[in-house]
């Protein structure tokens, strides 16, 4: 069957991201810490209904990435980058759980007007 698939394709075998996925959730029980998606490493979002069902949200970094993770998922949301266009701002407070800084100059040079 995968022979007859046109390339370039990307096909996911679902009973294993399935089996993955609660290998995933009971770390995060015994754990007791959250596991989120990294979107950079794996941006399928026709599968994060799906994986939201296991893991505790997604991480971005950047605005665009922020904004997927909330409409394609819709749980907990991180944004890490190592610089924000000040414009972006208003827009990732309001989509993030979390914003993370490098520095505390870099925050406080952060303009936000909610």
């Amino acid at each position: 069957m995968l022979s007859q698939i046109k390339t370039p394709s990307y096909v996911i075998d679902e009973g294993k991201l399935i089996k993955n996925l609660k290998v995933l959730k009971r770390v995060q029980q015994e754990a007791d810490c959250k596991i989120l998606l990294a979107q950079k490493a794996f941006s399928n979002f026709k599968v994060y209904p799906l994986i939201g069902e296991y893991l505790a949200g997604t991480t971005a970094s950047g605005l665009f990435e922020a904004r997927l993770g909330k409409e394609e998922m819709g749980k907990e949301n991180h944004v890490f980058a190592p610089a924000y266009k000040e414009s972006d701002m208003n827009e990732l407070v309001k989509l993030c759980d979390h914003i993370i800084f490098n520095s505390v100059a870099q925050l406080k040079s952060i303009r936000i007007s909610v």
